[in-house]
């Protein structure tokens, strides 16, 4: 059998439009394939940027949530602060510690006179201070049994003078004394 030049040629046009054809179809095929790669990737990267956006707004919002709570809880520690404060004044108000000076077996009247700490008290020596310092923080008064009021005056500036960082109130009989119930209210309100 006798093939003729342009059957073979015919052949040939045929087997290269076959090859023509198929490479375009792998062609097609791999520009599909990265088409459909390249959605999924896009739908990837917009699904990530979106949940990227929420925690964003997720984050804004703790951050607000807790600059409020930090500023709610400075308020609360000022809060706290100042009746921890308050409390502390009325319970140094309500103690009074009181000192008993003069001889209370005899006929003398007795008199009253309130201490407290002088301006130079914190720069004294603690062996010029008369016992402790802590109980100077408290009402401290003086009870003091004498025949009057200057000699009661005497007793105590002697027993409580200002060398030891100390002033007194002026001495009164001890009827006469202040309430120190009605000062606690009085400062209260």
């Amino acid at each position: 059998m006798v093939i003729s030049a342009e059957f073979l040629g015919m052949l040939l046009l045929i087997a290269s439009a076959a090859a023509l054809g198929l490479s375009i179809v792998v062609d097609v095929g791999r520009v599909s394939a990265e088409k459909t790669r390249e959605a999924m990737n896009q739908r990837q990267y917009d699904k990530k940027r979106a949940a990227l956006a929420e925690w964003r707004q997720k984050t804004e919002r703790k951050r607000v949530d807790l600059t409020t709570l930090q500023a709610r809880l400075t308020e609360f520690n000022g809060r706290r602060q100042k009746a921890l404060t308050e409390l502390k004044a009325l319970e140094y108000s309500k103690i009074e510690l009181v000192h008993e000076l003069g001889d209370q077996d005899t006929d003398g009247e007795v008199f009253w006179a309130q201490l407290a700490v002088g301006p130079n008290f914190n720069e004294l020596d603690r062996k010029d201070i008369v016992f402790s310092r802590q109980i100077w923080e408290y009402r401290n008064v003086a009870h003091i049994t004498a025949p009057s009021a200057e000699q009661a005056h005497g007793m105590v500036r002697t027993s409580f003078s200002q060398r030891n960082g100390l002033i007194s109130s002026p001495v009164v009989p001890l009827a006469l004394a202040p309430d120190p119930e009605a000062e606690a209210e009085a400062s209260a309100a």
